[in-house]
């Protein structure tokens, strides 16, 4: 009886607890993410276009994949959301050269030497002008996130790095966004 009472108090969280937690602050995180990109929030000064211009065209070609990724996907939705999203005539250009998902090994268990935490990251090379001129050339920008895994719990995990790489994209394309931006700003002076 002892020793059920002791596994009962037991305060060392387990994987599935530990998933559960970050799953759910990561829930928390794009619910506000979503509320205020919802309400037309946007950092002020971040203005996706310069002056006198009113569209923009978002490329990307890859002649090895069908459709678009996400990343892209998600650029021209906040673009067309703000009703500045042209075709390839515009006087804006984004192109983007090259998105690269990577996932790496962080740590192993040393119970059973299965893999314990993995570590995503993506990568997104992008070349911006306006009327012709370049503005932005060979930029790059990456984010990282780290993420638990259980082997016993694999569909979990597979859910959560699909909702992390979901997550890091956003992130991507308002990083980009706000880069263009300060180009922008340098533009107009």
């Amino acid at each position: 009886m002892k020793s059920i009472s002791a596994a009962v108090l037991d305060p060392r969280p387990t994987a599935r607890s530990c998933v559960s937690r970050r799953l759910g602050i990561l829930w928390a995180v794009l619910a506000v993410t979503g509320l205020l990109a919802g309400c037309g929030f946007h950092l002020q000064g971040a203005s996706p276009l310069p002056d006198g211009i009113d569209r923009m065209y978002v490329s990307y070609s890859d002649n090895y994949r069908v459709g678009d990724p996400p990343l892209v996907e998600t650029l021209r939705q906040r673009l067309r959301e703000r009703h500045v999203l042209g075709d390839s005539g515009a006087p804006a250009k984004l192109s983007i050269d090259d998105i690269e998902n990577r996932q790496r090994i962080v740590s192993v268990s040393p119970v059973d030497g299965q893999v314990a935490e993995y570590e995503l990251t993506t990568r997104v090379a992008f070349d911006y002008e306006v009327n012709g001129a370049s503005q932005l050339e060979n930029e790059t920008l990456s984010v990282s996130r780290s993420y638990s895994f259980d082997n016993t719990e694999r569909l979990g995990a597979e859910q959560e790095q699909s909702e992390l790489l979901t997550s890091m994209h956003e992130e991507l394309a308002h990083l980009i966004l706000l880069r263009v931006a300060t180009a922008n700003e340098k533009l107009a002076r």
